[in-house]
């Protein structure tokens, strides 16, 4: 409470001298203008501007001082706090807009800014708000089968199905065909062997796009696909290098 006063007291000051005597109504004025409606005391100018925005309501032994046009009660500086405060929780920390729309339906000289001042000290409305959405993509165009080939790597490690813990799914992104491919591991050869099956069973795309991830390789010297070294088997090293050098010629062609 203390923190939002002392925010809305820098705000006050902020404003126009004219202006910010009457952005809200402290008790003092609260008492002249129930003087002013009940008796007639003050000064003509205080007067008239009374006469033109408030009434006296007599509720039971109490005298109220409600707005002309709202017809609801004023609320004073000191009980700013507990009212917006409560109109905040009746409309379930529901955001700015709600909250203001109880306010205007209930009350009288509760200005916006103020609302919004009690809002930014709001924890339960910070800790709700969500994170920005990111800004959408430019969308993916495809011509025909086999031009644009999206490749993604899926993380199952949470439930894995015996020792694979990873799924490779490719999809073309005109025909919105896929093919999934379980996997041990990320690194490069599995994944190259995979792609390798597909390309031979279909043929190359044009474009072969990755989104989700890097393929890993464990060290340097795996990187290399033909390396006296490397565990694969020889048809194995001869197919990944046909992989890698097709795939290179077959964009160049095209492309370059």
């Amino acid at each position: 409470m203390e923190l939002f006063y002392s925010k809305l007291d820098k705000h006050i000051e902020s404003l126009d001298e004219k202006f910010g005597s009457k952005f809200v109504i402290k008790k003092a004025a609260y008492n002249g203008i129930i003087l002013v409606l009940k008796d007639g005391c003050g000064e003509s100018s205080f007067k008239l501007w009374v006469h033109k925005h408030f009434k006296l309501v007599t509720i039971g032994e109490l005298q109220v001082v409600y707005g002309i046009e709202s017809n609801n009660p004023v609320i004073t500086y000191e009980q700013l706090y507990v009212t917006i405060k409560e109109c905040h929780e009746r409309v379930e920390h529901h955001g700015r807009d709600k909250t203001w729309k109880e306010i205007k339906q209930q009350y009288r000289w509760i200005p916006f800014d103020v609302v919004v001042i009690f809002l930014s000290q709001c924890d339960l409305c910070w800790n709700r708000k969500a994170f920005p959405k990111p800004i959408a993509d430019k969308p993916i165009t495809s011509i025909s089968f086999l031009t644009r080939i999206q490749m993604d790597l899926i993380d199952m490690r949470s439930i894995p199905d015996g020792g694979f813990h990873w799924i490779l799914h490719t999809k073309d992104r005109f025909a919105k065909f896929s093919w999934a491919y379980a996997l041990k591991t990320k690194e490069a050869q599995p994944v190259a062997e995979k792609l390798l099956h597909q390309f031979y069973s279909f043929e190359p795309p044009r474009i072969l796009q990755s989104d989700n991830g890097k393929i890993r390789c464990k060290s340097d010297k795996t990187e290399s696909l033909i390396s006296r070294k490397s565990s694969m088997s020889k048809r194995q090293v001869i197919d990944l290098y046909f992989l890698t050098t097709t795939i290179s010629a077959y964009y160049y062609y095209y492309f370059f």
